[in-house]
């Protein structure tokens, strides 16, 4: 993490803003983080992560777990794509099967050559 990076995404749109006035504060908020982050992406929370960890193990896990959100928003953007594509399919083909017929139809027309 940059000294100039203060916020992690945690959710999409979603950031939280970690202090960086003193190694304590900044351990707190990273494990905030962790914790909420890793509750998000896989509904457990991440109590492994302590206040006696290096911070340096803290700034890392947080830039994965956010790594790992970022990844989950664009596997979730394609999801939502592809979902729109089969209902547009959908959308379609019901549209020509309640298309009207024309007036000449006659579907039993050629039912003695067919039996």
């Amino acid at each position: 993490m940059n000294s100039e990076k203060n916020m992690l995404m945690f959710a999409p749109g979603w950031f939280q803003e970690i202090a960086t006035t003193s190694e304590e504060d900044e351990k707190r908020d990273l494990l905030c983080y962790l914790s909420d982050t890793h509750k998000a992406l896989h509904g457990v929370r991440a109590r492994w992560f302590t206040m006696e960890d290096s911070i340096e193990y803290l700034r890392q896990a947080a830039d994965d777990m956010q790594q790992e959100m970022l990844d989950e928003i664009e596997w979730e953007r394609k999801q939502a794509h592809e979902r729109m594509l089969e209902a547009n399919k959908h959308a379609a083909a019901v549209r020509r099967a309640k298309k009207a017929l024309p007036k000449t139809f006659k579907p039993f027309a050629n039912l003695m050559e067919i039996i």
